[in-house]
């Protein structure tokens, strides 16, 4: 039987559009809220460290703000950086967010792949995939309440305790990553899986890995970059801006690590307002979008739940704007997904 199919709305990071100046983390709140009113059914934070545009480096504080304006959405993080948390505090404030929100978190972890990060930490990269394959039955052990021991990579200690537990029997912990290891992990211990980017390249690579279903309820969560207009300067403002992000970005990312290497940033081809709809899932208007997200969610194996993110492109730096545009789309592509 084909699982259930539901729609969040992010990544939101926070980032500063020129000539702002400070990071407009508050206008989460705004953006939650009309996620909310529009029938979205999550709202997502993504996590990065000494960008100069301000990039979110603190996904479960936000979370908690959001957890006081908000009622129903599911909250998660996608994802939060776990090599670089404390696995101790982790826990902690995971289970205080679990309250907060009444039970509505999804802990999204990554490894990330930016050099700085790691050192800034002084995390030793090459031990992250150990680090993570231990942290999850840590934090699943942890989430107890009760007294435990543990000794492994991620951490080593005696008369542990997290208290308060979790306000559910555990937090549901969903995994990213694309390398062969990251995927197996995935099936193994995680609650969910996540696409960062959906690229056919990357979707052709990590979608078989779980064409069989991994005998308990999962969900397989997929982002996809969404440009909703039918007015071509609001499209050129949208492609301007993701431009200039994404370069700033692609120059963090060269000689590295990220997306193991499948779509690797090509320095040959530089991005450029006319060439970034190479990266968009959707672009148009609602009814080319929806076709096109349909599609997307149809390629997800029927087993899984299915979970779609709508990284929505918005050309205006204008919350309330921002606000009119995610009201548009709960009226005008929603119901097509569902």
């Amino acid at each position: 039987m084909a699982g259930r199919r539901t729609v969040g709305l992010g990544l939101f990071t926070g980032q500063r559009p020129p000539g702002v100046a400070h990071p407009p983390y508050g206008d989460a709140v705004l953006l939650a809220r009309a996620a909310e009113d529009a029938g979205f059914d999550a709202f997502w934070v993504s996590e990065h460290h000494g960008m100069p545009d301000g990039y979110l480096p603190s996904p479960l504080v936000l979370l908690g703000a959001l957890a006081a304006a908000t009622d129903r959405l599911t909250l998660g993080s996608g994802v939060a950086l776990a090599p670089l948390h404390h696995p101790l505090r982790l826990a902690e404030d995971a289970a205080v967010l679990d309250h907060l929100s009444g039970g509505r978190l999804v802990l999204g972890l990554g490894l990330g792949y930016a050099e700085h990060e790691y050192a800034a930490f002084g995390v030793d990269p090459t031990r992250r995939g150990a680090l993570m394959s231990d942290l999850v039955p840590f934090l699943r052990r942890a989430w107890t309440g009760e007294a435990f021991d543990w000794s492994g990579p991620a951490y080593a200690g005696q008369g542990l305790r997290v208290t308060p537990a979790p306000l559910r029997d555990g937090i549901p912990v969903w995994l990213g990553g694309y390398a062969p290891a990251a995927l197996q992990r995935a099936r193994r211990v995680a609650d969910g899986y996540l696409v960062g980017r959906a690229d056919d390249a990357i979707l052709d690579r990590v979608l078989p890995a779980f064409a069989e279903p991994v005998g308990r309820p999962f969900t397989i969560a997929v982002n996809a970059l969404v440009l909703l207009t039918d007015d071509p300067a609001d499209a050129d403002a949208a492609r301007r801006g993701y431009a200039a992000t994404q370069t700033a970005y692609e120059a963090m990312q060269a000689g590295g690590i990220a997306h193991a290497g499948i779509v690797a940033p090509d320095p040959e081809a530089p991005v450029t307002a006319g060439s970034v709809d190479r990266y968009f899932q959707a672009v148009g208007p609602a009814g080319a979008v929806v076709a096109r997200l349909r599609e997307l969610l149809d390629r997800l194996p029927a087993w899984a739940d299915a979970h779609l993110v709508l990284r929505v492109l918005f050309p205006e730096p204008d919350a309330r704007r921002q606000a009119d545009r995610v009201a548009r789309l709960g009226r005008d592509v929603l119901p097509g997904l569902r």
